[in-house]
């Protein structure tokens, strides 16, 4: 729901190389916060009411020694050093540039590299060389690949038939702005059953929905955010390396996941039946 995960940043380069169409880190932002509220309050207020269920009993914990532990932890980090001063402001700068961008429209790739040179920078001095050299770039070349693969797709021609092929017969069910906002949701929900790396869900899937749109008068910038969320709709542990690693250490089952995620999932999709038709306009996504 925000313009920082690997999936996000993926669908928003494919929207902008795809559609020529500018995606803004504030715009994301004001797009899915509504649904990013409502959705911490259901999964707060959801797991309470399982817990007379017995299905996710609480830990047996009292009050103070949660208090005291973060307490003795805040003690131990001490106060502000003059390093942690300055990692702040640098971060608190980049965060306010990235709200800011609809009025200034500096990328937010630029703001976030032009962040990571400073704080490279000698005189700065919050990341060294050996910093640099501890960077994992993986994710980085990842995503670079397949924004790559996009274009291999629409230079060979191969887009369009993938396009006939994938999309063709959503072209009849979407008829107004409420189907725009329910079809691609499920369409991606179930398309990502098969495909359970969201990086090659979208890449293999968006830059040919993003054609679709294209070729049928619909909004590019409207089917790619939908597509992007849906995306995070999850309901098994193969799905996502997060949940892959939370499930690791054995503090919940496969089945725990199946059933709060696809009650997350149909809620999402309400949310978003509400926010395309009437909420985005509103901000200007058309």
């Amino acid at each position: 729901m925000v313009l920082a995960g690997a999936s996000s940043i993926l669908g928003r380069g494919m929207i902008e190389k795809a559609a020529h169409i500018p995606v803004y880190w504030s715009l994301w932002l004001f797009a899915f916060l509504p649904c990013a509220l409502l959705t911490i309050l259901f999964t707060w207020r959801l797991i309470l009411r399982l817990y007379p269920l017995r299905l996710y009993p609480p830990e047996k914990v009292s009050p103070e020694r949660a208090l005291a532990f973060l307490q003795d932890e805040l003690r131990k980090m001490g106060a502000l050093s003059p390093l942690k001063k300055k990692t702040l402001v640098l971060m608190l700068l980049a965060v306010a540039l990235w709200m800011t961008d609809l009025i200034h429209h500096i990328p937010p790739a630029v703001i976030g590299i032009s962040a990571g040179l400073i704080a490279a920078l000698p005189g700065v001095g919050i990341l060294d060389q050996q910093d640099l050299k501890r960077v994992d770039y993986q994710p980085v070349l990842l995503v670079a690949a397949a924004i790559g693969m996009s274009d291999v797709l629409m230079e060979t021609k191969a887009l369009f038939a993938v396009t006939a092929v994938m999309f063709g017969w959503m072209a009849p069910l979407i008829t107004n702005p409420d189907a725009l906002a329910v079809i691609p949701y499920w369409t991606a929900f179930a398309y990502h059953l098969f495909l359970g790396n969201e990086i090659s869900m979208l890449a293999a899937s968006l830059p040919a929905l993003l054609q679709f749109a294209s070729s049928h008068g619909l909004s590019p910038l409207q089917l790619g955010l939908i597509w992007s969320f849906a995306a995070g709709g999850k309901i098994f542990v193969y799905q996502s390396g997060v949940m892959v690693m939370g499930y690791s250490y054995g503090y919940f089952e496969a089945r725990d996941l199946f059933r709060v995620g696809l009650l997350l999932t149909i809620l999402e999709s309400l949310l978003l039946a509400v926010l395309v038709p009437f909420y985005w306009p509103l901000i200007g996504i058309r």
